[in-house]
């Protein structure tokens, strides 16, 4: 997802995608109710209660279109995405017992850790703290029992090959057969063809590969992560490979979901590691489209594809930050805290 409002007229979102509103899913879908918001409890962070989501599945691997636990279960993984590192407002992230609070009440069972790459104070200018940032966040999953995506969040990852294959490859040395661990090197592609992007996944895969050969990869795809049929005429070889697919509901409608059912009977395995039930912009004009957003989650239930919301954040004006101003950082976060589209993401997230 782009950076804070006032960056988004500069680097724009998804708003020019072709397609139209036309037609329908190719599944039937068992409609669920958009405005149902979940449980509003706070039963804790501590541990203990129940095994953890990794205690529970174990190693993911990548068969066919699913996603599937150790012991060969589809599984469906749901959970949030932080905001850009660099421009986070308080680290709610990195908050250990946040991450284990969002666990117990919510249900969460994969935290999404987007390490900007190139503004100010970010990846390229900062890279000690951006890692630093990432290293806290995975460690706490690590610790709570989640799974994590460590993400390149980039728009032109492919110019940064070997800044990208340096970093990629000092995390999955250190994390080397921990199966909480997710790759996704590369967010959103903007304005690359699927033949630019297939090589710079190709360098990043190999890469991890080297120290990690098993863990699931997510590959960003054309146009923010939206032309996943490209993607799906020429895949990338490999083993344990997803694919990215970003939206936002009130823009991103019934052409993106055919156009992921495309890629789908051409064999590829989809994860959404971002998504909103807002405007592309992230929800500047503070609407929130449920009807769509729930025709979106019954499509993602019923294919059991995994995914993160946008975005674990603070702030009045976009709808697609999950909590209030000045919300406390671990957790606690009941009804009074949550903003915009959270009580559907809540709601959704504990189904």
């Amino acid at each position: 997802m782009l950076a804070r409002t006032t960056a988004l007229a500069a680097l724009g979102f998804g708003l020019f995608s072709s397609g139209c509103d036309g037609g329908k899913s190719s599944l039937a879908l068992e409609s669920g109710d958009p405005t149902a918001e979940g449980i509003d409890q706070d039963v804790g962070a501590e541990d203990g209660a129940g095994p953890t989501p990794v205690e529970v599945n174990g190693h993911l691997k990548v068969v066919k279109t699913e996603l599937q636990n150790e012991a060969g279960e589809p599984i469906q993984l749901k959970g949030v995405s932080s905001m850009w590192l660099n421009w986070e407002s308080k680290g709610y992230a990195e908050s250990p017992t946040a991450l284990r609070w969002m666990r117990n009440n919510w249900k969460l069972s994969v935290i999404r850790a987007a390490m900007g790459v190139e503004p100010p104070g970010a990846y390229l200018t900062d890279p000690e703290t951006a890692k630093r940032q990432v290293y806290t966040i995975v460690d706490n999953a690590l610790a709570a029992g989640v799974y994590v995506i460590v993400d390149f969040h980039d728009h032109a990852a492919h110019t940064k090959v070997d800044e990208a294959v340096a970093f990629f490859s000092e995390v999955a040395a250190k994390y080397a057969g921990e199966p909480n661990l997710i790759y996704e090197p590369y967010n959103e592609p903007k304005d690359v063809s699927w033949a630019d992007i297939k090589p710079y996944h190709e360098a990043v895969i190999a890469a991890i590969r080297k120290h990690d050969p098993e863990a699931p990869i997510v590959l960003g795809t054309p146009t923010y992560s939206q032309d996943v049929d490209k993607a799906a005429n020429d895949p990338v070889a490999g083993t344990n490979l997803l694919y990215t697919l970003h939206y936002y509901a009130c823009t991103h409608r019934a052409w993106l979901r055919q156009r992921a059912d495309i890629a789908r009977a051409r064999g590829l395995a989809l994860f959404v590691t971002e998504f909103g039930a807002t405007h592309a912009d992230g929800g500047t004009d503070g609407i929130v489209c449920l009807d769509e957003a729930q025709l979106w989650n019954d499509w993602l239930k019923q294919s059991k594809i995994s995914w993160t919301a946008w975005k674990l954040d603070d702030c009045a004006e976009d709808s697609s930050c999950l909590l209030m101003p000045d919300t406390p950082v671990d957790g606690g976060w009941t009804n009074e805290y949550l903003h915009g589209h959270a009580r559907f993401v809540r709601g959704r997230m504990q189904e």
